[in-house]
């Protein structure tokens, strides 16, 4: 199902992490894959430590960034499909 504005997601909780410098890199042993984030990947992820509506989300990040919403939601958008295609994230219910 793809990613919407009022989709609500959440990162899954127990994964692997180590931050270094800006960065996080997240241990998925599902797929015994390492992803790396960036400062606004990281970010991104601490926020999703509890359930955020797409649309607050975006807000959230354009007012910290300085980056307009449009902007922000171009990127948000693919970048919350990629966390829940590798099942870090996963879309909750209203």
């Amino acid at each position: 199902m793809p990613i919407e504005m009022n989709s609500r997601i959440v990162r899954v909780e127990g994964l692997q992490t180590a931050v270094i410098d800006d960065e996080i890199v997240i241990l998925n042993l599902q797929t015994n894959n390492y992803v790396a984030l960036d400062e606004v990947g990281r970010r991104i992820w601490d926020l999703l430590e509890s359930p955020w509506r797409v649309a607050d989300l975006c807000r959230q990040l354009s007012q910290e960034f300085e980056a307009s919403p449009e902007q922000i939601m171009a990127d948000v958008l693919p970048f919350l499909g990629e966390l829940t295609s590798e099942n870090l994230a996963y879309e909750v219910a209203a």
